[in-house]
């Protein structure tokens, strides 16, 4: 029999601490490099200024920065935590001593679970989400309406989370040497269920849907909608002007639950030409299937990730000789393994989703291009975005590989100025998407 070795682990250990010396290092060059740099492109004959990269955006980034490597070495260390001190066992004791119920034991157990890890986070959380944004001056956010948001989510996902967790326990007790491979193809149809339902059940939790109230801009959005084959696509606008100064704007839902969603800090800072920019970008990600090709793309990468997860924690397991306080993979106790294994792949696979996302990012902006023909909205539009969150032209090229699910807004800027094949009477790449009538 093969004798298990630690150097596995030492050499992801080692990765690890090496990929945030790595990181930081690049970023910091690279914000020595962007300060005080400005940009400008030049459309029909006008020149269009970027903003210059300012100090209060560099400090937001290197705020953000330390803030990301806490978050990062928390990620792996409250999993070994709750292993390394016995608690992860000592939990699952205190509940087996009052219930043989794996239902239960398990539901209870991820409920400790989870609002442990969220009072270990919460200083963290609650600098990141409300202390920060306001030394900023990018949140509206009252303490009330943060703290009620914070319980609101740890609620939500422990108790959907102590009502389910069983079921991958189930799957791997009746299939233990292939439970990764049919939660994988299982994972496919849960996440387009809940893509369809979050609109309707989730969503609400946390924002109020208000028809568009300028009735100018809605008939202007409904004429695109129908230009797009999206006839009867529900629009609504959120309130979250008491929340940010932040813009966005997204697409969601699938089918018949799909609905374009506006935040009314875009509707005030952006023109109704800009706006219908941004949302055609997005009509561009469902229109060409973004949502469905995303979903089983991730599920593919889930198969990959879990067999591969599941190998790791059988060898910890092995290695550990029972000190961790379990032997199989199948007790709830191992769930911090499975989880700091998990989030390690997760770590290196963000390279391929991301890439695959900032290829369908570019995709829609094409889309959009096409759609609108208004080459000066796309890139004012992407500026007052960018600008509006204190974003910088772009990243240094490790933390834009890993991180980044969209392009740099410098690269999305120069794009927009390049791409206009309608002025010279080339075919459209995407027009058979488009409603001639």
């Amino acid at each position: 029999m093969k004798k298990c070795s630690y150097k596995p682990i030492i050499f992801a250990v080692i990765f690890l601490l090496l990929f945030i010396v790595l990181a930081r290092y690049t970023e910091h060059r690279n914000l020595e490099s962007l300060k005080g740099v400005t940009y400008s492109v030049t459309v029909n004959g006008k020149d269009i200024n970027l903003p210059q990269v300012s100090d209060k955006a560099i400090a937001y980034k290197k705020s953000n920065l330390n803030i990301w490597t806490i978050s990062f070495i928390l990620t792996f260390l409250i999993p070994i935590f709750f292993l390394a001190t016995g608690l992860s066992k000592g939990i699952r004791n205190f509940i087996e001593r009052r219930t043989r119920r794996f239902f239960i034991i398990s539901g209870v157990y991820f409920i400790i679970f989870t609002l442990i890890n969220f009072l270990i986070t919460l200083p963290l959380e609650f600098y990141s989400s409300f202390i920060q944004p306001h030394n900023f001056g990018l949140s509206n956010q009252t303490l009330v309406k943060w703290l009620t948001d914070s319980l609101k989510s740890v609620l939500l996902s422990s108790v959907t989370g102590a009502l389910f967790i069983w079921f991958p326990y189930y799957v791997i007790r009746k299939k233990e040497k292939l439970w990764w491979l049919y939660m994988g193809f299982l994972s496919i149809p849960i996440i387009f269920f809940m893509t369809f339902v979050s609109p309707f059940y989730i969503d609400p939790i946390f924002n109020k849907y208000e028809d568009i109230k300028d009735k100018n801009l809605k008939q202007k959005i409904e004429v695109q909608l129908k230009k797009a084959n999206l006839e009867g696509t529900d629009v609504y606008q959120v309130n979250k002007s008491v929340d940010t100064k932040e813009m966005n704007a997204y697409m969601t839902g699938v089918s018949k639950s799909k609905r374009i969603v506006l935040w009314d800090t875009t509707i005030n800072n952006l023109t109704n030409e800009e706006t219908l920019g941004v949302l055609a970008h997005e009509m561009g990600h469902y229109v060409m299937g973004h949502v469905w090709k995303s979903i089983i793309l991730g599920g593919v990468l889930i198969i990959f990730v879990l067999y591969l997860t599941n190998k790791s924690v059988l060898y910890i397991i092995k290695l550990s000789k029972g000190k961790l306080g379990f032997n199989r993979i199948s007790d709830i106790a191992a769930l911090p393994l499975i989880l700091l294994v998990l989030n390690f792949y997760m770590f290196l696979s963000n390279p391929i989703t991301n890439t695959v996302s900032r290829r369908m990012e570019i995709e829609a902006d094409r889309f959009e291009l096409e759609l609108t023909q208004n080459t000066e909205a796309t890139i004012t539009s992407t500026i007052k975005l960018h600008e509006g969150s204190l974003a910088l032209p772009y990243p240094g090229k490790l933390f834009e590989v890993w991180y980044y699910s969209h392009p740099p807004y410098l690269e999305r800027v120069e794009f927009a100025k390049d791409y206009a094949p309608w002025e010279k009477g080339e075919p459209l790449m995407y027009e058979k998407y488009f409603n001639k009538e």
